[in-house]
């Protein structure tokens, strides 16, 4: 026997799929008989992770978890199943949605959830907590913070919060001092150093909402692309954002990319950064992939 298990995230944006407890019921009429389906609706801060402990104490199903929400409570949702026999997936209805980007839901419907399939995905351990996306600091953890305070103030602005943070930070521009040792994809070490306006620790190839730092990124290759931006030039700037937006910065000078295995960020005053869209401050970002860390649930044809 299957269970699946549809957890609704109630502070998702709700920007992409609009996915009612009533429909999701639904399903089990249209279901095999061995797929068994249980919706939860999230009530609190952390239900989330007790939802997850009570599910993995279930004996007797192959346990599937689909979460309905964004890339903050997919994350609570990978911390909390890590090393346990569960499968985790993913309905996008949250703001941002980067992490779904990475994949084909185009022609989905929930339907699609009947006849799916899994295969293993790579995760990054971030100090003590684990990524399934991106981690990030520099200017785009300033632009995130000041599009949750535009997300704070009116909630309908969706996506366009984010542009309205770019160019709100491009106010103050600020960088990083930073040290930066990594593993290469060859095994080799390499060490660089200095003032960054961006670093990004990518699994996945998106993230806020929709900026494409590492095009070429995959999520099951055992290894992170590293994005690292130096000074630019004050005018250059706007230019290359939007090329970062869509990719097509990676022939930049200003800019490098690293495949790499694990590597640490050290600093000698506190930062800002983010774990998949979750800001804190830290002064040093240990950090490694953790290869086939989680079987996912695919819903493409």
């Amino acid at each position: 026997m299957k269970k699946i298990l549809f957890i609704i995230s109630s502070k998702a944006g709700k920007t992409e799929f609009d996915v009612k407890i009533e429909d999701l019921l639904a399903l089990e009429k249209k279901a095999p008989s061995e797929i068994v389906i249980e919706v939860i609706e999230t009530k609190y801060k952390g239900h989330i992770d007790k939802i997850i402990e009570d599910f993995a104490k279930e004996d007797n199903f192959e346990k599937y978890a689909i979460i309905c929400g964004g890339d903050g409570s997919l994350n609570e949702l990978v911390n909390v199943s890590y090393g346990k026999d569960i499968s985790i997936g993913l309905i996008p209805t949250g703001t941002g949605n980067d992490f779904a980007k990475n994949f084909d839901y185009k022609n989905f419907n929930l339907e699609k959830v009947l006849s799916f399939y899994t295969r293993p995905i790579d995760l990054i351990q971030i100090n003590d907590k684990l990524c399934v996306n991106v981690t990030s600091l520099g200017f785009d953890t300033q632009v995130l913070k000041e599009a949750y305070k535009f997300l704070e103030k009116d909630p309908k602005l969706g996506k366009k919060a984010y542009i309205k943070a770019v160019i709100s930070s491009l106010r103050n521009v600020q960088y990083e001092n930073l040290k930066i040792k990594m593993l290469m994809e060859n095994g080799e070490s390499k060490k660089i150093k200095g003032d960054f306006l961006i670093s990004a620790i990518c699994n996945g190839a998106f993230y806020g909402s929709g900026f494409n730092p590492a095009p070429e990124a995959r999520l099951c290759d055992g290894l992170v692309n590293l994005i690292t931006a130096e000074k630019i030039p004050f005018y250059k700037l706007p230019f290359m954002i939007l090329k970062y937006k869509k990719g097509k910065h990676r022939t930049s000078p200003h800019l490098n990319e690293y495949k790499i295995s694990c590597g640490h960020i050290s600093s000698d005053k506190a930062f800002l950064a983010n774990i998949d869209g979750e800001i804190f401050t830290t002064n040093k970002i240990n950090f490694k992939v953790i290869p086939s860390a989680i079987s996912w649930i695919y819903f493409e044809d």
